[in-house]
């Protein structure tokens, strides 16, 4: 029992005395391939005094601070690595003119001095970023969606490192892939990145449209959005001209169930077809049209102003 409280005792001296604490590492999450980067240590060494600071890159070290040491910087070669000892001292380490080949995990050691040289250590991610060769690109197969027309567009950013990520909107709301909400995604290293869009008339973003029509406008606003990080980011848009409305809702949701006008129901959907009973084909689509491509010549004179 004597000798388990002796040992308690040491423990908890031993803990006292290790005043290496809160250590932190903030490497940047991203940095555009050329430029500098800056990663910092912080650390709490309470009453002890530090006895050295070390940087590694993928395991290899590259950098170290000893206060005793004169000078207390010094660099080791590691490929890629180009240490501005200028702007690096016991809690940063700045980096001149980063390479793609410095994506990866970063390490920061930190030693405090005799007599327990008690030692912590963290680790982070860098992600270096080649910026796209070209611009974005955005083309949509038709400005004008007659009934039954399916929206396609295509959206297409140069060759980057990593690849971009692409989405799509509808009128500020994400496209999601599903059945009849086709997204095609295609990237390979060293080539543009490319992604098509594909909506059919009753997809559920189309129909929510249908349904809760904007007033006085039968525009949509078809977006394209590219991103890598926080680094880069580009927004495309193109407006369509949605010209008869009332013919691609779907009938269910217009209380056209193909029973009405018809003694044995309407198997063909009348409603679509222009037979017997709640025909659309009335001359009101005409007007409709005419209608809507005022109201699309004056919301693009509004937005060309």
């Amino acid at each position: 029992m004597g000798l388990y409280l002796v040992l308690m005792f040491v423990l908890k001296q031993l803990s006292i005395a290790v005043c290496l604490k809160e250590l932190k590492i903030f490497v940047p999450e991203a940095v555009i391939m050329g430029n500098a980067a800056t990663l910092s240590c912080q650390y709490d060494l309470d009453n002890a005094s530090l006895y050295s600071v070390r940087w590694y890159f993928e395991s290899e070290e590259f950098y170290r601070f000893v206060p005793k040491e004169a000078p207390p910087a010094r660099t080791f070669p590691v490929s890629g690595i180009n240490v501005d000892l200028t702007h690096s001292d016991a809690t940063s380490v700045t980096l001149r003119g980063v390479t793609r080949d410095l994506t990866g995990q970063f390490q920061c050691e930190v030693s405090e001095d005799a007599p327990l040289f008690h030692t912590d250590i963290r680790t982070a991610v860098m992600q270096v970023i080649e910026l796209p060769n070209e611009e974005p690109r955005m083309i949509v197969e038709k400005k004008t969606l007659l009934a039954n027309d399916n929206l396609k567009a295509t959206c297409t950013v140069g060759t980057s490192f990593p690849a971009a990520n692409i989405t799509w909107y509808i009128n500020n709301k994400k496209v999601n892939k599903l059945p009849f909400q086709r997204i095609q995604y295609r990237s390979f290293e060293g080539t543009p990145t490319y992604s098509a869009l594909e909506l059919f008339p009753h997809c559920p973003i189309l129909q929510e449209i249908y349904q809760n029509p904007a007033p006085f406008t039968n525009v949509v606003t078809v977006s394209c959005e590219i991103t890598i990080f926080h680094i880069y980011h580009k927004n495309l848009q193109q407006r369509i001209l949605l010209a008869d409305m009332s013919s691609t809702v779907s009938p269910n949701i217009l209380g056209w169930d193909g029973t009405k006008g018809k003694k044995n129901g309407d198997p063909d959907n009348s409603a679509l077809t222009g037979a017997s009973g709640y025909s659309i084909k009335n001359g009101k689509p005409i007007l409709f049209m005419i209608i809507s491509s005022i109201s699309f010549l004056l919301y693009n004179l509004l937005f060309s102003i």
